[in-house]
Order: C-alpha cells, then sequence, then structure tokens
C-alpha cells in the first residue's frame, strides 16, 4: 500500500501525520518544536511544491508514505489521482489518499501563513509549534484509522 497525507501546504500537518505515520515521533507524547523541525519537509515547502509528492519513508509493515500540498484543491487532485491510478490500472498496491486538512486550527492555519507564504518562519513558527500540539492527538488518530485500514 502507498499512503499520501495530503494539506493545504504539504509541510506541516500532512508532514506530522506521515511522521507519525513511520515512527518519527512519538505518539505518546506531544512532540517538541526541535522534534517537529528533524521531521523531513517540516516548514520547508514552498508554493512552487504544490501538486508534488514527496516520499517520506517505509513504514514497518513496508507501506510507502508520501506527503502533498495541494492547496484547497485536495478533493479534486484526490479524484484526479484516483482516476489516473485506475486508467493506469495501479490495482495491485492500493494508494490511499489522506486528507490532513480537516485536523488545521487558527494557530496552525496562521503560522503556516506567516512562515510560508510571508517568509516570517521565526514568528511564524511561534503560532505552528503549539498549533501542531492542539492538534497532535487528531492527527494521531487520523493516522490509526490508515494503519487500521491497510491491516
Amino acid at each position: 500500500m502507498k499512503v499520501v497525507y495530503y494539506c493545504y501546504g504539504g509541510t506541516h500537518s500532512s508532514v506530522t501525520a506521515a511522521s507519525l505515520h513511520l515512527g518519527l515521533l512519538a505518539k505518546n507524547r506531544l512532540p517538541t518544536a526541535q522534534e517537529l523541525l528533524s521531521c523531513p519537509y517540516f516548514d520547508r515547502l514552498t508554493a512552487r511544491d504544490y501538486g508534488k509528492i514527496f516520499f517520506m519513508g517505509r513504514d514497518s509493515r513496508g507501506c510507502e508514505v508520501y506527503v502533498m500540498g495541494c492547496r484547497d484543491a485536495g478533493l479534486l487532485v484526490e479524484t484526479a489521482l484516483k482516476e489516473f491510478c485506475r486508467i493506469m490500472q495501479v490495482n495491485n498496491r492500493p494508494v490511499t489518499l489522506v486528507n490532513t486538512k480537516p485536523c488545521l486550527n487558527i494557530l496552525m492555519r496562521v503560522g503556516g501563513f506567516l512562515s510560508r507564504r510571508l517568509n516570517l518562519i521565526t514568528l511564524g513558527r511561534l503560532f505552528l509549534f503549539p498549533g501542531i500540539r492542539l492538534a497532535f492527538k487528531q492527527i494521531g488518530r487520523v493516522v490509526d484509522a490508515v494503519k487500521i485500514k491497510g491491516e
């Protein structure tokens, strides 16, 4: 199975989910700022990266885990990717697309805008870190549902 976690920018909630999925972040406690920053792609992607799919790693069962940013076109992108897989007959290993945008809160939205859009990285991270900590359990539940589905 291949899993693509996607959100608006592909650099915060989706990276956090993928990092949880891969065990890069501990599930049983809130991550520190340093732990978040050590996750691949965390707060690093830009508008040029929208629509690109980035490999994060393989989980313990061999599933490939990816992240993607797709702005507000999540449903359109998800539909297009599923249709592409269908017409290319990519059925032997299912692709699961997971929208992490519902996990976003106002702190994450403001932080992401400041950091990625306005390039006010330090200021943006002052909002991002507490925002991710607030959403961490919800993101974890999304990841758990994906893992259960893949078993």
